[in-house]
């Protein structure tokens, strides 16, 4: 039995990144081996492991075989005859097909080593075409890593292009395009994602996004003052043709879609005539009134969107962030005035009150 590190660790080490994790690959052994020694399989129908000291996570050797469409139709050869020259052969980027042994030496079949040294993410070999996933994977690695350097080589831009059809990225999970696009976004350089995406002409399968260069553009400027990945998809998404359509094709989680919603509001309200009861309306579609700090929020960053985009304003936001200041300081004054009411006229005058203190600031102003 030899064992082996493998993926990121070795490609993190080479390249002076901190490493996170450590995946172990297991050369001439079988299941039974390693429940012998007190491994614990984790997955039911895939052979890996928690080593029982280090709860490191170990897998056999293997080979795959596409048999249907997607990134699961796969079958799984595990067998100790299994060479780590072939598990390494069927992995997405040469960068992640080097092996360490325990000595030191380097295990590099596919010349993982020089392209990392001439910061190139690169496919390794032609079974790359069969998992549609890895073209995002692909990104997200551009995305990650352009801060040392490092860009996708032309021939893989290439194979991205050409080599992927329609129903191959159709049959792909939306939970896993948005891992691999939520990893991009926390990164230095979440522009570089949407780039290659493009490049590989397969952006348009999960967003319907109206211009690059513009999403480039604006991400580049938002990224400095805004560094979460909630923040960071608002503002991707207000670039969207349908933000909702977006959000719910890619089953993105509610506190994203929930922020973005508030934006697609925001933008609204800055960009076209209002009364003061549609200002009022459109505070209660933000929740104005019971989560007031993220409404704030979403003007706040809103605002800074519509500033890079140039775009014309009817309503400025430092006008609608006073309202909202004042709406939060009359909160008490308010109250106090509906104390004694009955429940069914509260309403209406909660709105005339609310309504007064919008009209009294507009004017103001």
């Amino acid at each position: 039995m030899n064992v082996y590190l493998v993926g990121g660790a070795v490609r993190d080490e080479l390249i002076g990144r901190e490493i996170k994790e450590k995946d172990w690959v297991v050369v001439g052994s079988t299941e039974e081996d390693l429940l012998a020694k007190k491994f614990k399989k984790i997955n039911s129908q895939f052979p890996v492991f928690l080593h029982p000291e280090t709860k490191e996570e170990y897998a056999l050797a293997r080979k795959e075989k596409k048999v249907s469409p997607g990134h699961q139709g796969f079958k799984f050869i595990f067998d100790p005859s299994v060479t780590i020259e072939e598990d390494l052969k069927r992995r997405d980027f040469t960068m992640n097909a080097i092996a360490k042994k325990d000595n030191g030496e380097l295990i590099d079949p596919y010349a993982g080593v020089a392209d990392i040294n001439n910061k190139l993410i690169k496919h390794v070999s032609e079974f790359f075409t069969e998992d549609p996933l890895r073209v995002f994977r692909c990104a997200r690695f551009a995305a990650t890593l352009k801060s040392f350097g490092f860009k996708v080589s032309d021939e893989t831009i290439s194979l991205m292009q050409t080599k992927f059809s329609k129903d191959e990225f159709l049959s792909l999970s939306a939970e896993r395009v948005w891992i691999e696009t939520q990893k991009a976004l926390i990164s230095e350089h979440p522009e570089e994602y949407f780039s290659v995406l493009n490049k590989a002409d397969c952006l348009h399968y999960f967003f319907n996004l109206r211009d690059i260069r513009e999403v480039i553009d604006l991400i580049e400027h938002v990224k400095k003052k805004y560094v979460g990945d909630v923040e960071r998809w608002a503002a991707v998404n207000s670039l969207s043709i349908d933000q909702k359509k977006t959000n719910e094709l890619l089953k993105i989680p509610k506190k994203f879609s929930k922020l973005s919603d508030k934006i697609q509001e925001c933008i609204r309200l800055f960009t076209q005539k209002n009364s003061d009861l549609e200002i009022l309306d459109s505070l209660h579609k933000m929740s104005f009134f019971r989560e007031s700090s993220s409404a704030r929020k979403a003007m706040e960053l809103c605002s800074d969107l519509l500033k890079v985009r140039g775009s014309s304003l009817s309503l400025e936001p430092s006008l609608m962030l006073d309202i909202a200041d004042k709406l939060e300081e009359s909160k008490i004054e308010i109250n106090h005035s509906l104390k004694d009411m009955k429940d069914e006229d509260k309403k209406s005058k909660l709105s005339e009150l609310r309504l007064n203190i919008i009209r009294k600031t507009r004017t103001n102003l």
